[in-house]
């Protein structure tokens, strides 16, 4: 009789499995170098990496293949569910106020995703800015997978550029007499970009 060894299956994780923290951590890292393979393990797995055997940190390695791949792409959803409680997508930032436009555009400024997207997924049942902790919407969104956090990003930094050129056009175009200002309209425009994100 011969016995016939079993191959291991190694489970592994997915671009799903990330959180948007998770995500803002992996960031700046090497993931050719070991000592970034052995950052990511213990940001990923949640594994004290230092205290393991080589054999193991290996394995361990196997799940984190998905990090050699991009991020899927998928379509945003009208809500998300994140941690228990439903955020609403609103979706077209040409019905936004001028405040709330202006508060997604200064959010765009600081480069925090978390930041960014509370502008554009509010708290079930609530109108954007009433009467909700936004400490806690910033925690729920860095809790989001990183894929739906992705999309959503996505879709409205692209929005958003177009937005800005479309405004930009038609301010130069409006002062066209008026070189000096139309330079600094245009330099304005361009401060406001998301491009650099």
């Amino acid at each position: 009789m011969i016995f016939k060894r079993k191959k291991k299956v190694v489970q592994g994780k997915t671009w799903y499995d990330v959180t948007l923290a998770q995500f803002q951590e992996l960031k700046g890292l090497d993931l050719k170098d070991l000592e970034g393979q052995i950052d990511a393990a213990g940001i990923l797995l949640g594994a004290k990496v230092d205290d393991m055997s080589w054999k193991d940190f290996c394995m361990e390695l196997n799940k984190l293949k998905f990090l050699d791949e991009e991020v899927p792409k998928v379509i945003i959803r009208n809500a998300y569910t994140l941690n228990g409680r439903r955020y609403v997508t609103q979706a077209n930032l040409q019905e936004f106020t001028v405040a709330r436009y202006m508060d997604f555009v200064n959010q765009s400024k600081t480069g925090k995703w978390e930041r960014i997207l509370s502008t554009v997924l509010v708290p079930e049942g609530k109108e954007y800015g009433e009467g909700y902790d936004m400490d806690r919407v910033y925690l729920d969104i860095l809790g989001m997978s990183i894929v739906d956090a992705y999309a959503v990003f996505n879709f409205f930094r692209l929005q958003f550029i177009v937005c800005i050129k479309t405004m930009k056009d038609f301010s130069v175009k409006a002062l066209r007499r008026n070189p000096e200002l139309q330079e600094l309209v245009s330099e304005v425009m361009e401060s406001y970009s998301m491009s650099d994100l």
